[in-house]
């Protein structure tokens, strides 16, 4: 981490005192700069009291509701923005915006939709026991949902990724729901388990990485637009999938695939010739109308 001033950023270190109240409980005293280095992984783990405190208050916050939770959210990113371009002032804002739900068994249905998450939102390992909904919310940071069980249907609609959108290794029991989202960084559905299928259709995702991913039901990506890289190598379909109207700005990457159904790429459009090498589908293909390089 860059050199940091506590002097020189008074203001904004008043401000992240004032919106986090918590880092005082915790055993880094008042070094805000060695509780965020904890936080961001520079100098070993972090203390259990600093970890039991972050979480304390992520859990605390959300359940005072959604109000109070994105004023919250406004207030971190506003003191972001003042932060600017200084790589340690911002590295601390980030630390202390983190939202820590890692591990969290939620048995009962939970709703986090038009929550405005400004740091890292961290749901790894995590267990939905019934429905959660995320519909509408925004993360700013990275969305970490890495080994998540979904068990209950999984709503992401409408949702803005700004940046990474990790579900690599999750398991959604439902179909997951994706529609009109944008995932305006990476999308990473690495070895993902979708056992009732999912839906994507009007998504827009920068680079996608679906590679071993499992579709145990109908994959619907109609009118998804694709802005970086697409990968599907590996995956399998049991059932169809459909990619009409869908746009592929580079390259996508069907090698390998597996479809027990139907594939559908009706008016897809191709800007590069798309990789279909062993590419394997039970039930026929529809490319009427759709266009790629000669």
């Amino acid at each position: 981490m860059t050199k940091f001033n506590p002097q020189r950023n008074s203001t904004v270190v008043a401000e992240l005192k004032l919106l986090n109240p918590w880092v005082e409980n915790t055993d880094y005293g008042d070094d805000i700069v060695q509780l965020a280095r904890a936080l961001l992984g520079d100098i070993g783990p972090i203390s259990e009291k600093a970890h039991f405190e972050q979480r304390l208050a992520t859990m605390g916050r959300f359940a005072s509701g959604r109000t109070a939770w994105n004023t919250w959210s406004q207030d971190m990113l506003e003191v972001r923005g003042i932060a600017g371009s200084d790589p340690a002032l911002g590295a601390v804002c980030d630390a202390l915006a983190i939202a820590n739900f890692s591990g969290t068994r939620f048995t009962e249905e939970v709703d986090f939709a038009a929550l405005v998450f400004p740091g890292r939102a961290d749901f790894c390992g995590s267990e939905f026991e019934a429905d959660c909904w995320f519909q509408g919310s925004t993360f700013y940071g990275t969305a970490a949902f890495r080994q998540v069980s979904f068990m209950g249907e999984a709503n992401f609609e409408r949702a803005t990724f700004y940046s990474l959108a990790d579900f690599a290794n999750s398991v959604f029991m439902q179909a997951g729901q994706f529609r009109q989202a944008q995932i305006l960084g990476q999308a990473m559905f690495e070895h993902t388990d979708f056992a009732r299928g999912a839906w994507f259709s009007d998504a827009k995702i920068g680079e996608a990485a679906f590679a071993d991913s499992r579709f145990g039901d109908a994959a619907a990506f109609t009118n998804c637009e694709f802005s970086g890289p697409a990968s599907f190598e590996r995956s399998m379909f049991q059932k169809s999938c459909g990619f009409e109207g869908a746009k592929f700005l580079e390259g996508v990457d069907l090698s390998r695939v597996d479809v027990n159904g139907a594939a559908w790429f009706a008016k897809a459009e191709f800007a590069s010739l798309p990789k279909f090498e062993d590419m394997y589908v039970a039930g026929g293909g529809d490319f009427q109308d759709s266009t790629a390089p000669a």
